[in-house]
């Protein structure tokens, strides 16, 4: 396509109502209605339009959700949630953000909302507070044989139609020992006939060699944590239940310690 060409074409896609001009910005992606406010001046302020910005936005918030004060348009309000994640009901157990590219639904789980094999046992688990942390607090593991931990969501929490992972998100204190095993990781969608059916993955929270090939490896994340993938799913519309995550290690008879968990992340699979 040649410029002349580009340039009859913007100049007749101008010359469009700018409600128009809206609707069509309205079925792209944040990133191209971004884009397109630099192609005129019609562009930018369909660009900036409520109307547009309200397509990007979940139809229905999760309970407990309260928009900031501050915030006067609605692209504000889906920037805020894409960069801020937002603790839900004001706990420091759940917080709740948007894909910057989809504008899809993302939560996380704080460790205190999550099942922890003796996680109120201070022989095993200590509660401590971390900077940089969304939440008031994480548990470091002190010693177990027995490692369990689960969480539940509601599969109507996420956005329609889309492909969703979770992800176990931890670190290591000083003398992490025990986890150059691999550990059982799942993620079912239960209250469904197929749960039975549904084997464990092996993961590694640890370099392990010879095992690169057998199974996936925690990676760092850019904040300093590590994530390894519990497992994903597809959520359709009309979808019901509660998805459980898990990562197990119950068959080795011999201690760990050493980990610090930060929670459990549900978000679109890239």
């Amino acid at each position: 396509m040649n410029t002349d060409t580009c340039l009859c074409q913007i100049q007749a896609m101008n010359s469009l109502p700018e409600d128009c001009i809206a609707k069509i910005l309205s079925l792209t992606t944040p990133a191209d209605v971004c884009r397109s406010s630099a192609v005129s001046r019609i562009f930018k302020s369909a660009a900036y339009s409520d109307n547009v910005w309200n397509h990007f936005l979940p139809t229905h918030f999760p309970a407990g959700f309260t928009a900031p004060t501050d915030l006067t348009t609605r692209k504000q309000l889906f920037f805020s949630l894409a960069h801020n994640p937002l603790l839900l009901n004001d706990s420091h157990l759940q917080s709740f953000w948007l894909e910057r590219k989809s504008g899809n639904k993302c939560y996380m789980m704080a460790a205190r909302s999550l099942s922890i094999a003796w996680g109120d046992d201070q022989r095993y688990w200590h509660w401590i507070t971390l900077p940089d942390t969304r939440f008031g607090q994480v548990a470091e593991l002190i010693m177990v044989w027995w490692l369990e931990i689960t969480g539940k969501i509601n599969i109507s929490l996420l956005s329609d139609d889309t492909l969703y992972a979770a992800y176990l998100i931890f670190k290591w204190n000083d003398s992490p020992y025990g986890f150059r095993r691999l550990v059982e990781a799942s993620l079912v969608l239960i209250d469904t006939e197929m749960t039975d059916d549904v084997q464990p993955s092996l993961v590694s929270l640890m370099q392990i060699p010879g095992t690169e090939e057998e199974a996936p490896c925690a990676v760092m994340r850019r904040d300093g944590w590590y994530e390894v993938e519990l497992g994903h799913l597809f959520e359709r519309r009309g979808d019901m239940g509660e998805i459980e995550m898990s990562l197990k290690e119950t068959k080795g008879p011999f201690d760990k310690k050493g980990l610090i968990l930060y929670g459990i992340e549900i978000r679109p699979m890239p």
